[in-house]
């Protein structure tokens, strides 16, 4: 399948794949050149910078916009060290994207592990990407409904599904200030 030999070829990938391959250049303050040098500059993304290439490169593969990973990845505020965070039901979420380990069973058919998920931040986002697209076409190509989705099924809980899809949408919204801040188109 040529989703699995795209897996295994992660590490190249992420180190030919050029920064501006859904680029939108702009004149900023300072040396930003595209939106990505904003919103990776300081705060809560900063944690993120040395792995843009990879939220880049997964938008790219699964026809998803860049800013709305960055904006789930916002949200999500996982680590890249390697850890795992445990749940109240007992379930864990793990890295950039907080993949909850009860995905690891669909993963697998990519030879994607828990460790890789956990301690591979790149692989990591690779999945949210890959999950994030699956959920979107389950949902017939609504975009929002799939995100909810990803976090917490609609028909399990709708507040839950809710709240999390104004927490991307607001994320969403505060990359776009913080880089019309700072930039001009």
């Amino acid at each position: 399948m040529i989703i699995s030999r795209c897996i295994k070829l992660l590490t190249v990938v992420f180190a030919v794949f050029s920064l501006n391959t859904q680029a939108v250049q702009m004149q900023c303050h300072g040396n930003a050149t595209h939106w990505r040098d904003v919103a990776y500059s300081n705060g809560v993304m900063s944690k993120y910078k040395d792995v843009r290439n990879c939220i880049a490169w997964t938008a790219y593969q699964f026809d998803l916009p860049e800013e709305l990973l960055y904006a789930m990845l916002h949200v999500e505020r996982g680590p890249v060290n390697g850890k795992c965070r445990t749940n109240k039901n007992g379930t864990q979420d793990c890295g950039p994207a907080q993949i909850n380990d009860v995905r690891i069973k669909e993963l697998g058919k990519f030879s994607l592990t828990k460790n890789d998920i956990k301690s591979k931040p790149c692989h990591n986002i690779w999945a949210m990407g890959y999950l994030l697209r699956r959920e979107i076409e389950k949902a017939n190509g609504k975009i929002w409904l799939g995100v909810g989705n990803y976090h917490y099924h609609y028909s399990v809980n709708q507040t839950i599904h809710n709240r999390y899809v104004r927490k991307v949408k607001s994320a969403w919204k505060k990359l776009n200030k913080k880089v019309e801040t700072y930039c001009t188109q």
